[in-house]
């Protein structure tokens, strides 16, 4: 989704690999494509534009995106997925529907958003589809400034996105959607409930002759094993217990779960309704000593407070916990394919949570919103097809092809697993310009239509959702970022020091004795305005998402 705690890498890893795709994604409800209809009437649209062509219509005052006669000109910003023109796939949705699509490529993320700044910036420049990630205050001046434009009509037309969502998590569109029921951006990607799960070597674990851990003490005394007793069985000592990415505190959410009123970077929220920031929590305290207790016995990858790739660190088969993607379980996962292809012998193994001194063991849930977002600019001559386009696009049915390609020919589906011929991330999709994986992040469903996901991965990530609602609820998203102006003036400061010092205590430069100075020196940063402005913000956020959500209760 989504990361503030080492986004970059961990939006990297999405380019250049499957997993940004199914990431996250269980069973879901699905919405099949309206029929095509060949009678021709004026469009429904709200839009004046005296250069809109007469549009083919459906039952219900739909238009057919795949009807229409004149062949439309589409420009669509995107960053991750397939970017290179003319692919096979791009050719058969030109097909499809009649247009001519123009991939305007951003640069890459660290120069990425820059780029869309110049774009939407740009008059007769600018896309008809603009794609972005974060970037909330440039977004409301974008809409202020009248270059989005608002699609909720079209949502409630044309169903297939908005259905999805309402499925999966009916709190995705309530934070895309304004307090007057406009939409200017529509979620491009939004997570499942939870995403990850704690993953142990089997294998070592065999070797050793040790069960599977079920509490954070035999999950330390687990770790201490495999640092100490040689689990490879090389005879040197050259194993670790614990590793992950570095500069990443989700590496150690076995331990922040197992005190809960806490968190790594998000702001969280008390039974009694109470706007806390979770890196100054008290419990913050309790986890971070213990993490910094196992990394200075070396039970931990020392590299872990550097900005080290645990995928690679991975293929070296140096360590035997992590805390990482629910996907690995997947055959075709190109991560752990990559680490058997090294370790032939081993073998990684999904495990339960363990349970901690609150006794109430948790995954680390992922947020409602969308990480990225897409709209339609005010430069898109027929708002309306385009977006009657892309939700078509997004049919099960639809998605499936547009990602994976055609069963048979780029891939195949063998006693319910997904076997691909054509991998999304290999040479021949590029070399070959096949296009699989076209406009990735501009809608992903995360529901059947993934058909990467197995029965016993979408069992994974089922448990996972359920077992993580009690976090959630002590998390804070919020609406508008934005909205929060002491944040954003502060927010830079604070999470520098917040790092400094967290990493600090990991790392053994910095002590837990001095926490209170550690609060004192957020406080002068700005904290405590901070909290005062999140608590008003939160409560008005609270009645907006009660009222919404109660709407749509009364809806059904």
């Amino acid at each position: 989704m989504k990361k503030t705690v080492k986004l970059f890498s961990l939006l990297l890893a999405l380019v250049m690999t499957m997993t940004a795709l199914s990431a996250c994604g269980s069973k879901g409800d699905t919405s099949s494509k309206s029929e095509a209809s060949s009678k021709v009437a004026e469009s429904s649209s709200s839009t004046t534009d005296e250069s809109k062509t007469d549009a083919p219509e459906t039952e219900g005052a739909k238009v057919d995106p795949t009807a229409y006669e004149d062949t439309m000109d589409l420009s669509v910003a995107v960053m991750t997925g397939y970017t290179q023109s003319d692919s096979r796939i791009e050719k058969m949705l030109e097909e499809k529907y009649n247009v001519n699509i123009n991939l305007v490529v951003l640069p890459g993320w660290s120069d990425g958003q820059a780029k869309i700044s110049l774009l939407m910036a740009s008059g007769e420049e600018t896309p008809d589809v603009m794609w972005w990630w974060s970037m909330d205050n440039e977004f409301l001046q974008w809409k202020d400034a009248g270059l989005l434009t608002d699609v909720s009509t079209y949502m409630n037309t044309y169903t297939n996105m908005r259905d999805y969502y309402n499925t999966m998590d009916p709190k995705s569109l309530y934070y895309a959607t304004e307090d007057d029921g406009a939409v200017y951006r529509i979620p491009g990607d939004v997570a499942e409930p939870s995403c990850e799960t704690l993953w142990i070597r089997q294998d070592w674990l065999d070797k050793l002759g040790l069960e599977v851990p079920t509490t954070v003490e035999e999950l330390e005394a687990v770790m201490q094993a495999f640092t100490e007793n040689d689990p490879d069985g090389n005879g040197k000592k050259d194993t670790y217990g614990l590793g992950g990415d570095g500069y990443d505190f989700r590496s150690f959410w076995p331990w922040i779960q197992s005190y809960g009123d806490t968190h790594y970077d998000k702001f969280v929220v008390d039974a009694d309704g109470n706007i806390g920031y979770g890196p100054a929590k008290d419990n913050t305290k309790k986890w971070v000593a213990d993490v910094a207790d196992l990394y200075a016995k070396g039970y931990i990858t020392p590299n872990i407070t550097q900005d080290t790739n645990r995928d690679e660190e991975m293929a070296k088969g140096g360590f035997g916990v992590t805390y990482s993607w629910i996907t690995w379980n997947n055959p075709n996962d190109p991560i752990m394919k990559a680490f058997y292809a090294a370790n032939p012998d081993a073998k990684w193994a999904p495990i339960e949570m363990v349970t901690g001194e609150n006794k109430n063991p948790q995954e680390d849930p992922a947020t409602s919103g969308a990480w990225a977002y897409f709209g339609i600019t005010k430069n898109a001559k027929d708002p309306e097809r385009i977006y009657a386009i892309w939700d078509d696009m997004s049919s099960p049915e639809n998605y499936t092809e547009r990602v994976f390609g055609i069963e048979g020919t780029d891939y195949t589906i063998d006693d319910g697993i997904y076997n691909p011929i054509v991998a999304l991330g290999s040479e021949e999709n590029q070399s070959q310009n096949i296009g699989l994986d076209l406009l990735n992040n501009l809608f992903n469903r995360k529901d059947d239509a993934l058909i990467v996901n197995t029965p016993e991965t979408t069992a994974l990530f089922e448990n996972a959702a359920k077992n993580s609602r009690d976090f959630a609820a002590t998390i804070v998203e919020w609406k508008n970022p934005a909205s929060l102006t002491a944040w954003v003036e502060s927010k830079t400061d604070v999470e520098d020091e917040k790092n400094r010092y967290l990493w600090g205590v990991v790392a053994g430069s910095e002590s837990v004795d001095t926490w209170d100075a550690y609060i004192t020196t957020l406080n002068s940063l700005g904290l405590e305005n901070v909290l005062t402005e999140a608590q008003t913000v939160y409560n008005a956020e609270k009645e907006s998402l009660d009222n919404y959500m109660t709407n749509k209760v009364n809806q059904k």
